[in-house]
């Protein structure tokens, strides 16, 4: 699924160009271990084999900007979120220490996150996502939406360690944008009804 090289991700990017031009229509849509309707060249952005720049370039070749513009918005949330973390660098210092107070969470709780991260939790679709994640590095991004509202609001457990969970795993970890967008889910207390009712569940 990743490039593990520059030849590789330039390949990968021309591979996905012919669907491309559908990917504002069919990116939302979540399969199991199959995620063609995405570039996945999210990992070798994240490893700089290729640049974002390059990968939003490519399609307008074959495509006009209006066409691909949802797909040229996904590619540049990544720089977004690091240009807004370089501008305050205390949130990060913040997550950090709180992360660190975290060790001293009861037992209780944290039996419970060791269930979840074991992809134990008794809610299959949750542990599916969550297994898909240890074995392969990669969740589509409405999947880690969805599991990021699950175990702030429904799980009830500290958004940093789920942010730290998702870094560990994730193949395009970025700090920037993984932990933003975790703080982000934390606030959306009104998402969560909204996603046991998705039709792409």
């Amino acid at each position: 699924m990743f490039a593990a090289t520059r030849q590789e991700a330039l390949q990968q990017l021309g591979d996905f160009i012919p669907s491309a031009g559908s990917y504002s229509r069919d990116r939302n849509h979540v399969f199991p271990y199959d995620h063609h309707n995405v570039s996945c060249l999210s990992a070798a952005i994240r490893h700089r084999l290729i640049t974002e720049n390059e990968a939003a370039a490519a399609p307008l070749a074959r495509y006009a900007e209006s066409t691909i513009e949802k797909y040229t918005q996904e590619i540049y949330w990544r720089r977004y979120w690091k240009s807004w973390l370089s501008l305050r660098p205390q949130v990060w210092t913040d997550y950090v220490s709180e992360l660190a107070l975290l060790n001293k969470i009861d037992s209780e709780t944290q039996h419970r996150i060791n269930t979840v991260c074991a992809g134990s939790s008794g809610l299959e679709i949750m542990d599916y996502f969550t297994k898909e994640l240890i074995e392969t590095g990669y969740l589509h991004n409405h999947a880690r939406m969805w599991w990021a509202a699950w175990w702030v609001h429904v799980e009830r457990l500290p958004w940093q360690l789920g942010a730290a969970f998702f870094y560990k795993h994730l193949l395009d970890g970025d700090p920037a944008s993984n932990t933003l967008s975790c703080v982000g889910w934390r606030g959306s207390r009104h998402q969560v009804k909204l996603i046991f009712l998705d039709v792409r569940i």
